[in-house]
């Protein structure tokens, strides 16, 4: 079994929903792909997208747009693509100079809200 030697931990949100954002290079086509997060870190996230890309993507920027959880303020990080699995699934790394405070406060509240979900499922089960 292979160790995860990650330097951040990753954490698993529920129902948190995002959209990529493709700026292609040579035309500066918008294309967008829509999908549920799988998990997400400090420096990355990994999209499963309702639908599989099934287009040769060029050198391209990439914004992420998710809207927080618990606040419901828009959030839009740059990004690189790190992999694709089935084309169905995308592991994206953060890549904005910019985006750190934002990523501090979209991890925060995804696990504010993973904690109260916990805490709650918990509330149910004794109750049972």
């Amino acid at each position: 079994m292979k160790t995860d030697k990650r330097k951040h931990k990753r954490f698993y949100p529920d129902n948190f929903l995002a959209t990529i954002t493709l700026t292609t290079e040579s035309s500066g086509e918008k294309i967008n792909f829509e999908g549920t997060v799988v998990d997400m870190s400090y420096t990355g996230i990994k999209i499963k997208l309702n639908s599989p890309i099934n287009i040769e993507i060029e050198k391209a920027e990439i914004n992420i747009n998710l809207i927080m959880p618990e606040s419901g303020i828009p959030l839009s990080i740059k990004g690189i693509i790190k992999h694709f699995h089935n084309q169905s699934e995308c592991g994206l790394q953060y890549t904005g100079k910019d985006s750190g405070s934002d990523i501090n406060n979209l991890v925060f509240e995804c696990i504010k809200g993973i904690a109260i979900s916990e805490k709650m499922s918990q509330e149910f089960e004794l109750e049972m």
